[in-house]
């Protein structure tokens, strides 16, 4: 079963804390001040508070953190992202992850954590190099191995990543949107880095 997960960890440390403002707006502190080794613009860049009104549940905030990672395959595989359940946590997070599942083949899009705080009297705290979450692949034939490899952005990549990010912004109902997708893609996204090697 183990094989079957693939661990995405934590690109920066993250130590934050619910807030609400005078005016009761929600917002984020982050604990780490002058001493985080992340510039606070470039935090806010990847980090963002979701609005009040699209939390699932009342007083569970929903945060977001763009990550540098996309998803991609050229034959039907779907990938589930999952909390890390299988790594022990000393100080477990007060809140949970927000999981999801797509096809990647078709869908492919910058990865976003999302987490929702149930504790927001709580602090979150994520190191960097901590396991974020799982991503779980399933093909067309179950016992078919899976493995990661770093491809090429190519200019086909780069423009099917922005027609399917692109809808992403316009649309609620994004599911409705694979057949679309898969009409207009490419037939082959997948052009493997090749690594020149050096001699030790």
């Amino acid at each position: 079963m183990e094989s079957r997960y693939f661990v995405f960890r934590a690109p920066f440390d993250l130590h934050l804390q619910f807030v609400r403002d005078k005016d009761g707006k929600p917002g984020l502190r982050n604990l780490n001040g002058d001493l985080s080794p992340v510039r606070a613009n470039k935090i806010s860049q990847h980090l963002h508070l979701t609005s009040e009104k699209e939390w699932r549940h009342p007083n569970v905030p929903t945060i977001q953190l763009s990550l540098p990672y996309v998803l991609v395959a050229d034959e039907p595989v779907y990938a589930t992202q999952l909390a890390p359940f299988m790594h022990y946590q000393k100080d477990p997070w007060p809140g949970t992850i927000f999981g999801g599942r797509f096809p990647i083949n078709v869908w492919p899009r910058p990865l976003m954590w999302a987490f929702e705080w149930h504790d927001t009297s709580k602090p979150l705290k994520i190191n960097r190099g901590d396991p974020l979450f799982y991503v779980m692949f399933e093909a067309a034939t179950p016992d078919r191995s899976i493995a990661l490899v770093e491809t090429e952005l190519t200019k086909e990549l780069a423009d099917y990543v922005d027609f399917v990010s692109g809808a992403v912004n316009f649309v609620n109902q994004t599911f409705s949107l694979f057949e679309r997708a898969e009409e207009v893609r490419p037939d082959t996204l997948i052009k493997p880095v090749k690594r020149r090697k050096t001699d030790d």
